[in-house]
């Protein structure tokens, strides 16, 4: 662990790299973790008006089973919603012609009010022998859609998987996947371990951003405790400075990205192809003797 922390006192000031926590005060469990992101000459400048920033850190199951669930259940509605509505569109023309066509969030709307098996009965007119396929993908749609306060985000993920039809060994994969470096925009940063905290496996939520002010931050849990605050946030250890230097590099790229019109990222990527066909072009020409 000493590679991933730095050595402190407990006197020492606090600074950017900090990992805090609070305590549940019923069950003396850590209810939440943080690290903070303040930078050390606003801290020291006292820029920041005795306010630290910090970020939530949560355990790899936890980041599992509720943020990166919830993403994927949006992703898989997106993937799956044309599809869906393109079979149920064509039984409504069959009965009904003259009827505006359903869109996602019509589909979605009408989910939330009907069973995904009385919606292929009002569609096709039938009582029985439904497509079976198209049923077990509208139920799964549904789970992607229609949030179950009695199951867990990752629970839904996993139904939805079933009647998709995407078998175990797919699913552990799309997991172990979970947080492979895509190249992407992530908004997450793993941490392998933390200090005075069991198991292995954090994660830094780069979108989970707070403040807390200083007076109610204390520098050791002992400190609470004697200052008659134990269930206080209180620091833990400080990250060695190549890792919070990425957490806040990683953090800074997230959120200076500026978005585009659509017209632009398309006419980019007109010139993009453009530019490779001719570069083929060109070299074809150069190799022919």
């Amino acid at each position: 662990m000493t590679g991933f922390f730095k050595q402190i006192e407990d006197t020492e000031d606090i600074r950017q790299g900090d990992i805090i926590r609070k305590l549940n005060p019923n069950t003396g469990e850590v209810e939440k973790l943080g690290v903070i992101i303040t930078a050390d000459c606003d801290i020291a400048q006292k820029k920041a008006s005795e306010r630290y920033t910090w970020l939530e850190i949560v355990p790899m199951a936890v980041y599992i089973e509720g943020p990166w669930a919830q993403e994927q259940l949006r992703r898989l509605s997106e993937k799956r919603s044309n599809s869906i509505c393109e079979y149920l569109n064509s039984q409504i023309r069959k009965r009904h012609p003259d009827l505006t066509l359903l869109t996602h969030d019509s589909v979605v709307q009408w989910l939330h009010s009907k069973s995904a098996e009385d919606i292929l009965k009002s569609v096709t007119g039938k009582t029985s022998g439904l497509d079976q396929k198209q049923l077990r993908n509208l139920q799964g749609f549904a789970l992607t859609v229609c949030p179950d306060e009695k199951q867990s985000s990752f629970s839904l993920l996993k139904s939805a998987w079933t009647f998709f039809d995407i078998n175990e060994k797919n699913q552990q994969e799309a997991v172990r996947d979970a947080f492979k470096d895509s190249g992407g925009f992530q908004d997450y940063f793993v941490i392998p371990e933390l200090p005075r905290q069991k198991g292995v496996g954090f994660v830094v939520m780069l979108r989970s951003m707070w403040t807390i002010m200083a007076p109610e931050l204390y520098l050791t849990e002992q400190d609470a405790r004697i200052d008659g605050h134990p269930h206080a946030y209180h620091r833990v250890g400080r990250l060695d400075d190549s890792i919070r230097f990425s957490i806040t590099q990683k953090l800074a790229f997230l959120f200076s990205r500026i978005g585009m019109p659509t017209i632009f990222e398309s006419a980019c990527k007109t010139a993009a192809e453009f530019t490779a066909e001719e570069f083929f072009k060109k070299n074809e020409q150069e190799v022919r003797p």
